[in-house]
C-alpha cells in the first residue's frame, strides 16, 4: 500500500489525462457516465467523480491533478515530504 506522499506524487506526475465510461442502474435503466481518469485509474472527490459530458469528467481529473500538484508542493515547503 502507497502511503499519502506517494499517492499525491503518483497523480502529481501524470501526463495524461484520460476519460473513460461506466453504466450505473439509475431508477431501473442502466445510465452511461463518464469519469475522469489518471493512470488508469478514475479520479475525482468522494462525491462527485460521474460526470454526464466528457468535457466535465476531463475536467475534474485535470482539478485532481491540480489539487495534488499544490499539496505536494505546500507539503514539502513545509518540510513534511521528504
Amino acid at each position: 500500500m502507497r502511503t499519502r506522499k506517494e499517492n499525491l506524487e503518483h497523480y502529481a506526475t501524470a501526463k495524461r489525462i484520460t476519460t473513460g465510461v461506466i453504466h450505473q442502474l439509475v431508477d431501473g435503466k442502466l445510465v452511461r457516465f463518464h469519469v475522469g481518469k489518471l493512470r488508469g485509474k478514475i479520479v475525482g472527490s468522494t462525491t462527485k467523480y460521474k460526470f454526464e459530458t466528457k468535457e466535465e469528467a476531463y475536467q475534474c481529473a485535470y482539478d485532481f491533478r491540480e489539487s495534488c500538484r499544490e499539496e505536494l508542493r505546500a507539503a514539502k515547503q513545509l518540510g513534511r515530504v521528504a
